[in-house]
């Protein structure tokens, strides 16, 4: 039995309902960081959002967030509710599309994307697309988010998938869940040991383009050692840094989970570091005056599948 606005999962021995939106607000919540910018992203009140987790706290019978931190922390409780949530909502979504044909999305959907998607998700992300949605035609290309940022205010394409939250009239950003960034290097030698972060910090860096979010967590890394910026190598492409990693030029400070098959392979080497990872975020952004239902769908389909990615990989390439 399913209605309207909840899910009802039953068999002989368990009938369960619990409202959807509950588990819509709770999602957004853990997503954008905040009780208010969920409140903004959802169209209600602070309070609304409040009563709604309140609500599904009674429900579950637990916190869902510790209440005596200043910054946003899940409880364990609520650490484990948000993969269960977004399958409840993902599942919801399918049963709604059960009624339209995959062939009925029709039209042309030009993406531009970053390097670390390329790296990541977007592959099975276009088969998926392909298989299960034939009369949508997806236009690639590849770019840095500044370049990115142009070409979606320029109409030269429909959807950015990138790191910053557009602010600009009309435009949607959806966001996704975050990536960990770290250190890596090549192999160490028999008998070396590993470096700190103030020797990583005076050799050689290599990292994302100038102004990426890379770039600017490496910059806050050596303001909080109390060094002065080194020698940092900008390259655009991870391919490109795997390359020079693996050739001496550098260690690297970068997101993990595009090189996670060098990592485990040992072709490279995941280097520990005693002060606190940022995260890398990403957006999914399209002009609402642009968007066709096919954008729209595209988008958010992207998001959802970015998030399963980031659930189905350990860390330390998960920030979980």
């Amino acid at each position: 039995m399913v209605r309207l606005g909840s899910i009802r999962l039953y068999d002989e021995h368990l009938s369960y309902s619990m409202n959807t939106r509950f588990l819509e607000a709770f999602v957004c919540v853990v997503r954008l960081g905040s009780f208010r910018a969920a409140a903004e992203k959802l169209h209600l009140t602070q309070a609304a959002i409040s009563n709604r987790i309140g609500s599904l706290e009674d429900e579950i019978g637990a916190q869902l967030f510790v209440r005596d931190s200043s910054i946003l922390r899940l409880t364990p409780t609520g650490a484990r509710l948000v993969d269960y949530s977004e399958r409840m909502l993902e599942m919801q979504r399918e049963i709604m599309r059960l009624g339209k044909r995959s062939d009925q999305l029709l039209g042309i959907v030009r993406i531009g994307v970053i390097d670390t998607i390329v790296h990541t998700w977007l592959v099975d992300f276009l088969n998926h697309l392909q298989e299960s949605y034939p009369g949508i035609e997806i236009q690639l290309s590849s770019e840095a988010t500044e370049r990115l940022h142009r070409s979606l205010c320029d109409g030269e394409v429909d959807i950015a998938f990138q790191t910053d939250q557009l602010i600009s009239e009309g435009m949607t950003s959806l966001p996704t869940l975050p990536m960990s960034m770290g250190w890596v290097g090549r192999p160490l030698a028999q008998g070396a040991r590993e470096e700190t972060i103030t020797e990583l910090l005076h050799n050689p860096v290599i990292t994302m383009s100038r102004g990426s979010h890379p770039y600017l967590a490496l910059k806050d890394l050596y303001r909080q050692a109390l060094i002065p910026v080194g020698k940092i190598h900008c390259v655009n492409s991870l391919a490109a840094i795997v390359k020079l990693v693996k050739n001496g030029f550098g260690q690297a400070f970068i997101p993990l989970a595009p090189v996670k098959d060098a990592l485990k392979s040992g072709d490279l080497r995941y280097i520990p570091c005693d002060l606190e990872m940022p995260l890398q975020g990403f957006v999914i952004s399209y002009l609402e005056s642009n968007a066709s239902d096919a954008i729209r769908f595209v988008a958010s389909l992207a998001v959802d599948h970015a998030n399963k990615f980031i659930h189905a990989v350990p860390p330390p390439y998960n920030p979980a």
